[in-house]
């Protein structure tokens, strides 16, 4: 393979890399602020009388 082709697939590589990091980190994020808090049995704070 030529240098010129050897390199231009490294740089297409790279960049889809990178594009689906940053997609992975938009996903997580949006998922992340839409899911409600959970709490567990033990979080739950006692009802006051």
């Amino acid at each position: 393979m030529c240098p010129f082709c050897m390199a231009t697939s490294l740089w297409i590589a790279a960049g889809a890399v990178s594009t689906g990091g940053l997609s992975l980190l938009v996903v997580t994020k949006f998922c992340n602020s839409k899911k409600p808090e959970q709490r567990g049995k033990h979080d739950q704070q006692p009802a006051k009388q």
